[in-house]
């Protein structure tokens, strides 16, 4: 049943006819089935009841909400003169009082912070306005509450559909993730003005805790606020978040030393050199980050040979989280997952040493790669592919400190540079640094 196409009470003669019919069914029912056994048209009769009580519940809010919306939007105004002229008549003589027992005496604070609660009250009622309009989300322009306007507009009067076509619609706006369309009140607002349905941006939430590089979460490198999206989060996703919080911000930090645990300890749990798990209760050293010992920390032979071989391949290893990372294209100036920026050659804090800040051999082989995906590299000769080469390092050499705010996109398959995923249909390519991006990565970990 299409509740937007009908007037409230032929609606709720239709739910009160089929009420009678499922009384009827249910007084005719027989009884022929087994002791203990619910048959499928008796559980049929239960929800097709249980629906027509939401039904009928929906509908009454839905007029109940707009009776308030309605008496806000036409009384407000008034009710908030009057109560300044009021406010206003009691500091005046309070201010009178004081005045007559010190003539030197000036009007209070009491004066600026009533006006600073009128205007938080005035934000609240236009606040509240706004959300009881988006909760009647059968109609949200400005005819929908129109005084003028009797309850038997509560829902659009049966139409044919050519009038269907010019009749106003719920007002709505698009998920920048998923691009599905919600009520304003359902999308969380970012920073820079994108929006996230409450799916998406649980999702993006869950992902930063188990991802480093896309915490904290962010839309367009600004960070989402999560006091502000307490309504889309359950308690337990913020405590999840707040827990991450302290542990990505910790430098140097300790895990438990137990490979089946590994849980995060806490600065507070570290005492004299040694972590206490919170879960497991197991001590840890945290220099080695082996098993608690007395004395100088025993060789990590494993760790070793992993420092071994990325000395050997020219890795460079991130002096903040001891990360070991591999540069595969750009420039000399690293940003590790946990945030830290440093140099690819030396390791130190970035533009703190004199090392140059591109290698050549790795400049020219970005530039070859990013001239050969182009659709028309089979039709071009040696001579048009070089100067292409040519005019794409330079590009890369002036645009090395991107921002990443110009895109365009490009035909699959292809894979984002950023996450290694392959995007079978379609990604973005940015237009200054020629960076492939998914549309996660794009948005969220740029």
């Amino acid at each position: 049943m299409d509740t937007f196409v009908m007037d409230q009470d032929s609606l709720m003669l239709a739910i009160q006819l089929q009420r009678e019919d499922l009384e009827l069914w249910d007084k005719s029912r027989k009884g022929k089935h087994r002791d203990g056994e619910i048959p499928d048209s008796d559980l049929a009769l239960e929800t097709c009841r249980y629906e027509l009580e939401s039904l009928e519940n929906l509908i009454s809010d839905r007029a109940l909400s707009l009776s308030i919306a309605r008496a806000v939007e036409a009384d407000g105004g008034a009710i908030a003169a009057a109560r300044t002229v009021e406010g206003q008549a009691a500091r005046d003589r309070e201010f009178a009082l004081r005045l007559s027992s010190d003539p030197r005496a000036r009007p209070g604070p009491s004066q600026t912070k009533a006006k600073n609660g009128d205007a938080a009250t005035d934000d609240l009622d236009d606040e509240m306005l706004e959300k009881l309009k988006a909760l009647y989300i059968g109609l949200t322009g400005p005819a929908a509450f129109d005084s003028d306007s009797d309850d038997s507009d509560l829902f659009v009067q049966a139409e044919s559909s050519s009038w269907a076509a010019t009749r106003r619609h719920a007002k709505t706006r698009e998920c920048i993730c998923c691009g599905d369309s919600f009520p304003p009140l359902a999308l969380s607002p970012c920073p820079c003005s994108h929006e996230y349905c409450r799916g998406c941006l649980v999702t993006l939430v869950r992902c930063s805790l188990q991802d480093e590089s896309l915490f904290p979460p962010r839309c367009c490198s600004q960070r989402i606020p999560i006091e502000g999206n307490a309504r889309f989060l359950s308690p337990e996703l913020v405590g999840e978040y707040r827990a991450k919080e302290v542990e990505f911000e910790t430098p140097n930090r300790t895990y438990c030393s137990d490979p089946f645990c590994s849980t995060f300890v806490p600065p507070q749990f570290i005492a004299d050199e040694v972590g206490h798990c919170p879960r497991c209760g197991r001590r840890t050293c945290v220099h080695c980050k082996g098993g608690s010992h007395q004395g100088i920390c025993p060789s990590d032979s494993a760790s070793q040979e992993v420092l071994r071989i990325a000395a050997d391949n020219g890795w460079q290893q991130c002096t903040a989280c001891g990360r070991v990372v591999e540069l595969e294209h750009g420039c000399n100036h690293m940003t590790c997952r946990c945030g830290h920026q440093f140099c690819y050659i030396c390791g130190d804090r970035w533009k703190t040493c004199q090392c140059p800040q591109w290698n050549e051999d790795r400049l020219l082989a970005r530039a070859n790669a990013i001239v050969d995906r182009a659709d028309d590299v089979a039709q071009i000769d040696a001579r048009t592919r070089q100067a292409r080469v040519q005019r794409e390092q330079r590009n890369l050499v002036e645009n090395h400190q991107c921002n990443h705010d110009r895109w365009r996109g490009r035909s699959g398959p292809r894979r984002c540079e950023e996450c290694s995923d392959v995007l079978p249909v379609f990604i973005y390519e940015c237009r200054q640094c020629r960076i492939l991006a998914c549309r996660r990565c794009r948005y969220n970990r740029l």
